[in-house]
Order: C-alpha cells, then sequence, then structure tokens
C-alpha cells in the first residue's frame, strides 16, 4: 500500500483510485519516483534467487519489477486487503499470485521472506502498539527476513491526521527483540526508514 496508510479509511483508496487511475497515486504515494527509491532500498538486502516471497500490503504489486532486477527465480504472492488493487496486479502481472488477505493480523503461510512497504503508517489509536503487533506477525510468517518501510526517522516528525511519524530508533529497538539480526536505513528519504529482520544472523 501507499506511503499515506489509509488502510482503516478504506473510501479514501477509492477515491485515489477512481481519481488517478492506477499508479503511484492511487496508492498514495507522491510520485513514482519516490515509490522506486523506496522500493530498491527495501530490496537491497533481501534474498530473492530462489526464495519464497510474500508482498505484504501489495497494493497494484509494483514491487515485482524490483524483485527481478535481483532474480528472475523466485515465488512470488501479494497479499491486499483492497479487492480492486488485487484485480489491477493481476491484469498488470499476469502469472503471479495475488489474493485478498491481511496478513498483518492473520498468518497466511509461511514464507522464505516477508516484505511490507508502507503499510504500517496510518495515524490511529495507539498506533505504535498496533504497528508492533503486525511487525511480529510479519515477522513470524517468514523463515528467513522480513523487510518494512516505515514513515518516520531519526529525529521527532509532528505527526497529521493521516500519518504517525516513528522513531525510526524505537521500531529498531523493537525489531531487536525479536531478530537475531537487524539492519536499519534512514539515509535514502526524508521521514522513511527501512529496516530489514533477519531469523538468522546473515553468513
Amino acid at each position: 500500500m501507499g506511503f499515506f496508510d489509509l488502510s482503516n479509511l478504506k473510501e479514501d483508496y477509492d477515491w485515489s483510485l477512481q481519481q488517478f487511475g492506477p499508479g503511484p497515486k492511487a496508492l498514495l504515494w507522491w510520485d513514482y519516483r519516490s515509490m522506486a527509491i523506496r522500493f530498491r532500498e527495501l530490496v537491497k538486502d533481501v534474498p530473492v534467487d530462489g526464495k519464497s516471497i510474500m508482498d505484504a500490503g501489495c497494493g497494484l504489486g509494483d514491487l515485482l519489477p524490483f524483485l527481478y532486477a535481483k532474480s528472475v527465480n523466485f515465488r512470488y504472492i501479494g497479499y491486499d486487503r483492497k479487492p480492486e488493487f488485487i484485480d489491477e496486479a493481476k491484469k498488470h502481472f499476469e502469472g503471479h499470485d495475488f489474493k485478498i488477505g491481511d496478513p498483518f493480523n492473520k498468518r497466511l503461510g509461511l514464507y522464505d521472506v516477508v516484505i511490507s512497504s508502507g503499510a504500517m503508517n496510518g495515524n490511529v489509536k495507539d498506533w505504535l502498539k498496533k504497528r508492533q503487533r503486525m511487525i511480529s506477525n510479519l515477522f513470524d510468517q517468514t523463515g528467513e527476513v522480513l523487510a518494512f518501510n516505515m514513515a518516520g526517522g531519526l529525529k521527532p516528525i509532528p505527526s497529521d491526521p493521516l500519518i504517525a511519524y516513528a522513531d525510526a530508533n524505537k521500531i529498531y529497538q523493537y525489531c531487536r527483540t525479536l531478530a537475531a539480526d537487524v539492519k536499519l536505513n534512514t539515509s535514502y528519504l526524508d521521514k522513511d526508514f527501512t529496516i530489514v529482520m533477519f531469523k538468522k544472523k546473515p553468513a
């Protein structure tokens, strides 16, 4: 899903998809460039070749070209709660598996790699505890690596009605309680960071 996580405000995605059509703005990203930068950083330290990969909150499936840039040998499934996104993803990326589902709150299987981009940004009640629970649930569904990005950074950023900007260090420290090894990247864009969590320390 997009940079603005409106997963609890389904009507906003309905409006954006109707207004902008399939593309980054339907997911409420600023533009393709910012989306591409986030995806590039998200997969940089993630093993792809020969892996089963779950894309949690897959939106329109736009992560796929960035996975293919690393390998053509992987098994992919994308989950999203919005049926319209799943329908569009199936049109754009024929031959790949896209399903309606909520891996943030339900265990939908076990995969070598779980990736999630922009799906945990919403400014909702108890948002930090909810994000921690979502991270834990996603990590439980990977045998090797969980990679996700999130709105926020190392310095305080005022939240707005849609986005609660996280303290990257707090999220990082929480992830360290779950994973054998954790990487934090805050260098690529303002107001965004990426975390990669490993079940085992990389060789």
